[in-house]
């Protein structure tokens, strides 16, 4: 006996009246984005009783299919289900030889829950899950049901038109389906920080492109490789993502050569916000996103972050303001990120920095320095040459 359907119930969807709907809507089509991208193909994905189904094509399929499910912005649980004939003896056969194939090791607790929706079915919650977990625990090495704590979780539903077993059950992303919040424009480095603030920006509906700033020679193609898989990461979430690849190499040569060395952090920071607002003012796209964490380094200081916000009208987003790093690197394993993040690769804000960075800098110094340079012809040229990378 092997699972052959998907079953995801939806969180604060619940919470949005009367355009549900739109927000399901989308859901489904993220969904069906990214089973498409991963060639799951052939299987129908539905809505149904009010909650998001998949049945695959193909029984191999489902394990992929559970993992997207389980990372899709806008769910709140997913189970591998069963399907079995709607009375008590026949779910409790399939729950016994399930339980059999799926629980493996020495002998554990568990729990039976019951989501009884088919009101005109006989037995009522309570009942169905004392007397299927009675089964389970006679039958199966004897496993003991733990009601608080339980080690697994056996899900039977009873819905409308048929009845399903699963002791497959996992917890999903939550938040809000991607692009049901507006559009936002990352800026996306290969570190660890800022793919999780994209993926916690999708998390809250938020649909993404992204834009890195790349400084060749100094900077190998390798690096660009790494933020690319990156971006790949967060595409899949929202059914694609375009890649905004800014040339970044005069801007930084330029200040170099002008600008006070304390400074150079900040005024690295001041010029992608320039340029990031310009390409998000083309695309219209609302808002900024970036991976900056309260004081995790000179640039994120309170003083270096308002001098930044200043020089736009768009809100920046900041999803990791209060977050450790301790913090950021759960979510990155989470996400699928860290691993990629942490392959050793140049930075372009790492280039001619100096060993001591300004950590307050004064917004009239700043000015003082960048009226050292051309401004406005330097993000000209950078928009200029600036490439987009479908992904």
């Amino acid at each position: 006996m092997q699972p052959d359907l998907l079953i995801a119930r939806f969180g604060e969807l619940w919470l949005k009246g009367d355009n549900r709907h739109q927000f399901t809507a989308r859901l489904q089509k993220n969904l069906a984005g990214a089973l498409r991208a991963a060639g799951l193909r052939g299987g129908q994905l539905r809505i149904h009783e009010a909650r998001m189904m998949w049945e695959p094509g193909n029984a191999s399929d489902l394990p992929a299919a559970f993992e997207i499910f389980r990372n899709t912005p806008g769910l709140a649980n997913v189970s591998a289900c069963v399907r079995a004939p709607k009375n008590i003896e026949a779910l409790g056969d399939a729950a016994v030889e399930l339980v059999r194939q799926t629980w493996t090791g020495p002998q554990s607790t568990f729990v039976c829950r019951a989501r009884r929706v088919d009101k005109h079915f006989p037995e009522n919650g309570p009942l169905i899950e004392r007397t299927i977990g009675d089964r389970i625990g006679h039958v199966v090495s004897n496993w003991r049901v733990d009601l608080r704590t339980p080690a697994h979780t056996l899900l039977v539903e009873i819905l409308r038109d048929f009845a399903c077993v699963s002791a497959t059950n996992a917890d999903c992303v939550g938040g809000l389906p991607v692009g049901t919040a507006g559009r936002g424009l990352l800026l996306l480095s290969g570190g660890l920080d800022s793919p999780v603030a994209g993926f916690l920006a999708q998390k809250r509906g938020c649909e993404l492109d992204a834009v890195y700033f790349h400084s060749p020679p100094y900077i190998p193609e390798a690096s660009r490789e790494k933020v690319e898989a990156l971006a790949r990461n967060l595409a899949a979430r929202q059914g694609g993502l375009r890649l905004h690849v800014a040339h970044f190499t005069e801007i930084q040569n330029a200040i170099h050569s002008a600008c006070d060395p304390k400074l150079t952090v900040i005024l690295y920071r001041r010029f992608m916000y320039r340029i990031a607002a310009a390409i998000a003012e083309r695309a219209g796209i609302q808002t900024l996103c970036t991976g900056e964490s309260l004081g995790q380094v000179a640039s994120q200081t309170l003083e270096n972050l308002r001098t930044v916000d200043r020089l736009t009208d768009k809100l920046t987003l900041r999803p990791l303001i209060g977050q450790d790093k301790s913090e950021i690197v759960a979510v990155a394993h989470r996400i699928g990120t860290y691993e990629t993040s942490i392959l050793p690769a140049e930075d372009c804000c790492t280039l001619f920095v100096p060993r001591h960075p300004a950590v307050r800098a004064p917004e009239g110094v700043l000015e003082a320095n960048e009226a050292k340079l051309d401004v406005q012809a330097l993000i000209d040229e950078a928009l200029a040459r600036t490439v987009v990378v479908q992904l």
